[in-house]
């Protein structure tokens, strides 16, 4: 209580402060516009020789706040030549400055910094958030998975080739816990057809990766983060198309376009699809039939483990119209199939067993500022997802790597599948309805309030042709999040906070040998967030949170058996997240520094863990856990000519459980203070770029990049635990890429080579599953506009 009262009162103060601080000030307002008389967003806006400066909003306007005085406005821009204009400010007076600039083709061939990117601007919020700026990343064979793992805290785990299920880990925190979104919408109902490693980098122009703290706008029960794919919506009209040829016989093509009239009319569509062989090979030592003893280690090829998936996005509406700043109905249709080529070890494998499924999305998006009166906004979204998937697991063959194969026989039939303990034609279907509401109201320049409700309605039906009775039924869960939040910002707009409260709601119905089971829960969250520019070049950043997370669908009800067994139990799981992080962005001529570093602590109660079941694997809750870690990453740049880039992330996760519940009985718990098995410990990332302009003809550019990404040593079961061989039996990697790619006629044609894994080292997630060695691609890129 004493903390929540101590907090109030420094919201007092920070707002009585921020009031006395606007007195006898005066208003610079004003609109900037650019090439064809477009609003010119984020053009830089400053007074000369002072520390007032902002950024355009999307609409092209600015304001500030500044002390009475004689001033020089100084507007800069990439591309176009820099305004100067004398103003003289008045006491409580208001100054109105439109402006507009002509471009510099002087310094269209000599890229200068000027201002602020989208992505520096974000990175400068006062949550401990990672902007990735996708458009360096165009013309490279990697999907948003890749891309993802160079990024700070982050590590990706696949437990194969294309289309393999994966595990995202974020400062700690992984799978479900850390929730994803396509322009604010939830993903989590989009099905296995729509995920991080099918979707192609050119649908997006950044990632937002949220690390504790997420804005209640995305309204979301993350316990440890959230990551926000952010589409490309500052060009009216273009078309992106790119075919990919990559070893494992692998094919990936996608088609991007938007087109919008002068009467704001819009059509968005976007087409990819994906195909591999994923036959690579493996290092498996298999059992002599005659002696039953393991041989010596041999390569092998996956022969059953191909992957194909289709989507196509459409969206149409209407965009700055007086009823709406934009208005768009949507569809999504998608479909994938992957076949199985072991369980979640490479102990057993298959040869017949797949995974399929298809998604029906319809979409409705509505946002509209200055609603009734100025300063209230209102932003709409809602989605309604039919979601079909098959796990058809029937064959009674038994296979060898080598891709031999005899019959069970049990009595002349066999009631066993190839991973399962017993034949499975496990079909459900899921139906998710999601309506998100955000209500924003600017107080002042420099507070403001928002609301948020955000509500899922999920069902499946469940139906296995070799089960009479069905263990779940139709279960479902309904989850209700809701918002309040709370912003300031003061000290000349180098301080910034902001403290929010939500609220919980979950309910879920199973069936339990034909009873029918339900349960509900209503749980509170709170947080703050604070910045504060020490200098123009050094930025210091904190948060804190109490934050909830529902388990999903996937953990409770899993799917059917054959990789994930259901476990209805589960219960939310709820962390105490701190943050402290450091900003530090300087230039000096033509080079360019950056460094980011940040501190992170979280203490987790009903902390949920996948762990292995035999062949299988399930969820459950562990009373308590604690991660702690730190990260950093360190930029530099000289001109347009050269760009490198150095990370690393170094966490623990411990049990922090000292005794357990056995027969009404507490003893200590054997696992105390051990650290969690099969998550990653210490790993880092490096990015080597150079960039050539007009090598043979004007506007042509050739950019060679090399990388690398290590990841030391972790344990593959609890260290406490056997013998010192499983202490660490994931063993250390290091692995390199290259790329080179060149464009010319300004962009419009583009081919890039590339090759990962350069040295063909060996590769393992998850647990100890052995991923794709060396591979090489190609990939042929068209853009206009």
């Amino acid at each position: 209580m004493r903390l929540h009262k101590t907090g109030i009162l420094l919201l007092i103060l920070m707002t009585t402060i921020q009031v006395f601080s606007q007195k006898n000030k005066s208003t610079i307002s004003g609109i900037v516009l650019i090439s064809n008389y477009k609003p010119g967003e984020a053009v830089s806006v400053a007074l000369k020789g002072t520390t007032y400066a902002t950024l355009t909003n999307n609409k092209g306007e600015y304001k500030m706040n500044v002390e009475p005085g004689d001033y020089i406005l100084a507007i800069t821009y990439v591309g176009y030549k820099t305004i100067h204009t004398s103003i003289t400010v008045k006491q409580e007076g208001k100054i109105v400055s439109d402006i507009t600039m002509q471009e510099d083709i002087a310094a269209l061939n000599e890229v200068a910094v000027k201002g602020k990117s989208k992505v520096q601007r974000v990175r400068e919020q006062a949550y401990n958030i990672t902007a990735v700026d996708l458009k360096k990343t165009y013309n490279s064979n990697a999907d948003l998975n890749q891309i993802l793992n160079k990024t700070t805290g982050v590590r990706v785990r696949e437990s194969g080739g294309m289309g393999s299920d994966f595990n995202f880990t974020l400062n700690g925190f992984s799978g479900d816990q850390v929730k994803f979104f396509l322009d604010g919408v939830p993903m989590e109902s989009f099905g296995s057809s729509l995920t991080l490693n099918n979707i192609p980098v050119n649908m997006a122009e950044r990632i937002d990766v949220y690390k504790g703290v997420v804005p209640i706008e995305l309204g979301a029960d993350a316990l440890g983060g959230a990551v926000n794919i952010i589409t490309n919506k500052s060009v009216n009209r273009y078309i992106d198309a790119s075919y990919t040829y990559a070893s494992f016989n692998t094919h990936r093509m996608a088609v991007n376009t938007r087109f919008t009239n002068k009467d704001g009319l819009i059509l968005n569509l976007n087409a990819f699809g994906n195909y591999s062989d994923n036959d690579y090979k493996v290092d498996v030592s298999i059992a002599d039939k005659t002696t039953s003893k393991f041989l010596p280690e041999q390569k092998y090829r996956h022969f059953h483990d191909a992957y194909k998936s289709g989507t196509i996005m459409a969206e149409t509406g209407f965009k700055d119209k007086s009823f709406a700043d934009y208005l768009l109905v949507g569809f999504v249709m998608s479909g994938n199939k992957k076949e199985i080529q072991q369980g979640r070890t490479m102990d057993k494998v298959a040869g017949q067993a797949f995974k399929d499924g298809e998604a029906f999305i319809s979409s409705l998006k509505y946002k509209k500022d200055n609603l009734f009166t100025k300063g209230l906004s209102l932003n709409f979204n809602t989605t309604y997802s039919l979601v079909n998937n098959r796990t058809i697991d029937t064959s009674s063959r038994v296979y060898d790597w080598a891709g031999n194969y005899t019959y069970r026989n049990f009595g002349g039939a066999s009631d066993k599948g190839e991973l399962s303990d017993r034949k499975t034609f496990y079909l459900y279907d899921e139906r998710n309805l999601l309506a998100i509401t955000n209500i924003k109201y600017e107080i002042d320049d420099h507070q403001s309030v928002a609301f948020n409700h955000t509500y899922t309605g999920y069902k499946r039906k469940e139906t296995e042709e070799y089960k009479e009775v069905i263990d779940l039924g139709e279960p479902s869960f309904d989850k209700n999040i809701l918002g309040l939040v709370y912003n300031v910002s003061g000290f000349e707009n180098r301080f910034s906070a902001s403290a929010f409260g939500k609220m919980f709601g979950f309910r879920t119905s199973t069936a339990n040998k034909g009873e029918t089971e339900s349960t509900s829960s209503t749980n509170y969250g709170y947080g703050a967030t604070a910045t504060y520019h020490l200098t123009d070049k050094l930025q210091t950043k904190a948060s804190y949170e109490h934050a909830y997370r529902l388990p999903s669908s996937a953990e409770m009800y899993g799917d059917g058996g054959v990789t994930i067994t259901s476990n209805t139990g589960l219960t939310p799981e709820s962390s105490d997240n701190v943050n402290f992080g450091l900003v530090l962005i300087t230039q000096k001529n033509k080079h360019h520094f950056g460094a980011e570093s940040s501190l992170i602590y979280r203490n987790a109660k009903d902390f949920i863990q996948i762990t292995r079941v035999g062949n299988t694997s399930s969820y459950k809750n562990l009373q308590s856990v604690r991660v702690t870690g730190i990260d950093g990453v360190l930029r530099y740049g000289y001109d347009d000519l050269l760009t490198f880039e150095v990370n690393a992330t170094y966490q623990k996760q411990v049990n922090t459980n000292k005794f357990i519940k056995r027969e009404d009985l507490e003893v200590p718990d054997a696992l105390y203070n051990a650290q969690l098995p099969n998550v990653p410990i210490f790993f880092g990332n490096a990015d080597l770029a150079f960039s050539f302009k007009n090598i043979k003809y004007k506007h042509d550019r050739l950019t060679l990049n090399v990388s690398a990404n290590y990841l030391d040593a972790f344990y593959l079961t609890w260290p406490v635990l056997g013998g010192l061989e499983t202490k660490k039996a994931i063993p250390e990697q290091f692995t390199q890429n290259i790329m080179a790619s060149y464009s010319f006629l300004n962009g419009k044609y583009n081919v890039a080579f590339e090759c990962r894994n350069i040295t063909d080292v060996k590769v393992y997630d998850y647990f100890k599953v052995q991923k794709p060695g060396r591979a090489f691609s190609v990939k042929l890129r068209y853009f206009i506009q």
